[in-house]
């Protein structure tokens, strides 16, 4: 008798126990396509070219389609309408879509922080030491771009106010031509360009990014894709890591990859790979939050947002988000 119950127990348990396993396996949905926003010069770029997250996707029945945009707004409102699943952009974009543009935008995955690849710079015979140099000089930036958070904390690190210089608010390929006549006294820009504009001209980096508040670049996908396909956007970040890690062993042949794609000069590009901080990760920890949340109150607090926003409402942790 006994035996017959302890038999019937084992039973029981083992069907509970196949029917969470088979609830489970049973939850995970795979969209039939994963629709993948990128610009040039970045690791999508690679990881497109090697064809691995097609790989990783095809036993589940996704298709990956890849669309480029020129920048990053339009990318953002691709985001935000759902015409796109994941996107890559700087810390700046995703706290503009939450304070009105973009609610749908959420954040789903991080990369590593900016370092000696994002600077501001001088002229080679200028004369500045220090940004107390630049009081009341013109400093070129794009608007609401994560160079004007770097900006703006450089100048806070050194008890200066954003009033204290001139923005000169300017494109990339604008900034650069003012630069090089003379008619601002700094710049503000990230790699290639900064190492683009180092080699070609002998512009001297005055601070880099690796000396003030950590400020992160972050993946982005539509509320609604995040939370009902969220292993796929695993895959895609777990791919995109691979990818990073890979071209950090091989920056030579990444080189030439991006070199092609954005026709910048190959030299250009082993000078900004030797500096990249390599590394996708997700979901967003405390201390991603916490940095990014001050992104969003130093703009607020500049009066170049329209409201306060709360960065961790719009944060999805893609291991819970079903």
């Amino acid at each position: 008798m006994m035996n017959n119950r302890f038999k019937a127990a084992v039973l029981l348990t083992a069907v509970h126990v196949a029917g969470l396993w088979a609830s489970t396996a049973s939850a995970t949905e795979y969209p039939q396509t994963v629709r993948v926003g990128y610009q040039k010069g970045n690791s999508l770029v690679v990881l497109k070219n090697r064809g691995t997250l097609e790989k990783a996707l095809a036993p589940h029945g996704v298709k990956v389609v890849w669309q480029e945009f020129a920048f990053g707004p339009p990318l953002v409102e691709g985001i935000n309408a759902g015409d796109i699943d994941i996107g890559f952009v700087g810390a700046t974009p995703p706290v503009f879509a939450q304070a009105g543009a973009g609610p749908e935008v959420t954040y789903v995955g991080y990369s590593e922080p900016y370092q000696d690849n994002y600077a501001i710079v001088v002229p080679k015979d200028s004369t500045a030491k220090s940004l107390a140099d630049l009081r009341g000089k013109r400093i070129a930036v794009a608007k609401g771009s994560a160079g004007q958070y770097l900006l703006i904390s450089a100048l806070e690190q050194a008890h200066l106010k954003l009033t204290d210089v001139e923005e000169a608010y300017l494109g990339y390929s604008e900034g650069r031509a003012a630069f090089e006549r003379g008619d601002v006294a700094a710049w503000v820009v990230p790699d290639p360009r900064l190492a683009d504009t180092e080699q070609s001209s002998g512009a001297r980096p005055l601070i880099t990014a690796r000396s003030l508040p950590i400020q992160y670049s972050f993946y982005i996908a539509p509320r609604s894709f995040a939370k009902r396909y969220p292993e796929t956007l695993a895959t895609v970040l777990h791919e995109l890591d691979s990818t990073e890690r890979y071209a950090k062993d091989h920056q030579q042949e990444v080189a030439q990859l991006l070199s092609n794609d954005t026709k910048v000069p190959v030299p250009v590009w082993v000078q900004a790979l030797a500096r990249q901080p390599w590394g996708v990760h997700y979901p967003l920890t405390a201390d991603v939050i916490t940095a990014q949340q001050r992104v969003a109150d130093t703009f607020y607090r500049n009066q170049l947002l329209p409201k306060a926003v709360h960065v961790a409402n719009a944060v999805v942790d893609l291991e819970h988000a079903r």
